[in-house]
């Protein structure tokens, strides 16, 4: 059992806050606020913040179920939400979670755990995808060839003091804002490493035509995360993975998933390049 789970040691655990931006995710964030409420770290420790971007669909009144949700409406993107949400808080650690992810019962008494006992700054959480479409599948192989290449991390997990050092999230850039900040504290020279002893179960049910799409609209700033990260970037969005080769074999032991994997990340990429391509002429376009 873990230490965490002792109440009458609560006021002893620091303080760990979870910001969630959401917009019209009932059922997602039902899910979520589940797997918040049956974690084993006292639930008096931790500070829950929904950023709703104006939901229409009962986003809500499913939050309004919990009672230990602070539900704040804001009508901006994500990367100025957490933003937003972490302004809201005075915890000593805040965690960053999509709406579509799920805790597992011991995913915060570990990150507390790892990050008191080992004095670190920030950490990186593995992701197991899961879904129905064939694209989800192949996106749940990935994320198991990926889990430690040490370019594919985004800091999720922080304590305040490194979040406000970096000045949070990069408001200009919505393109990979995890990877931007996390590039951003490496750069400031906080200790960090990947959490392997836990994960978060992200619900990827959208199809590879969902997905190119939502990589066009992202990609609309990546021009200016390119520039901003010359280097890092040629590492982090290189398509030949030398992760890919290291695990081989299990790749090759499914040839449906990784064709399919193949075919989605080419044309991720292209719509991606396409929506950098169209952010950089509208971008020049209004300077002019």
């Amino acid at each position: 059992m873990s230490p965490f789970k002792r109440r009458d040691m609560a006021t002893e655990q620091p303080t760990v806050a979870i910001i969630i931006p959401v917009r019209n995710r009932a059922a997602e964030m039902r899910r979520l606020l589940e797997s918040i409420a049956k974690q084993d770290y006292p639930l008096d420790r931790i500070t829950v913040i929904v950023m709703d971007a104006v939901s229409a669909d009962g986003t809500q009144e499913v939050c309004g179920r919990f009672p230990f949700v602070k539900l704040i409406e804001l009508p901006v993107e994500r990367h100025v939400s957490r933003n937003k949400g972490v302004a809201a808080t005075d915890t000593k650690y805040v965690v960053h979670i999509d709406s579509d992810m799920e805790m597992v019962p011991a995913t915060i008494s570990t990150l507390v755990q790892i990050a008191e006992g080992e004095k670190l700054d920030f950490l990186s959480i593995p992701e197991r995808s899961t879904g129905d479409t064939l694209w989800a599948r192949a996106r749940a192989l990935e994320k198991i060839v990926i889990d430690d290449d040490p370019d594919r991390c985004g800091a999720r997990f922080m304590t305040r003091k490194a979040f406000d050092t970096v000045g949070g999230y990069d408001e200009q850039i919505l393109f990979s804002e995890d990877y931007n900040i996390h590039t951003r504290l490496v750069q400031a020279g906080f200790r960090h490493r990947v959490a392997k002893e836990t994960f978060l179960w992200h619900h990827e049910g959208c199809t590879v035509l969902q997905a190119a799409r939502k990589q066009f609209y992202y990609s609309q700033s990546a021009h200016l995360y390119f520039k901003k990260f010359k280097g890092v970037t040629v590492r982090q969005y290189n398509p030949f993975r030398a992760a890919y080769l290291k695990h081989a074999k299990l790749l090759l032991q499914h040839p449906v998933l990784f064709v399919s994997l193949m075919l989605g990340k080419a044309l991720t990429y292209i719509t991606g390049f396409s929506g950098m391509c169209y952010g950089w002429l509208r971008d020049r376009t209004r300077s002019q």
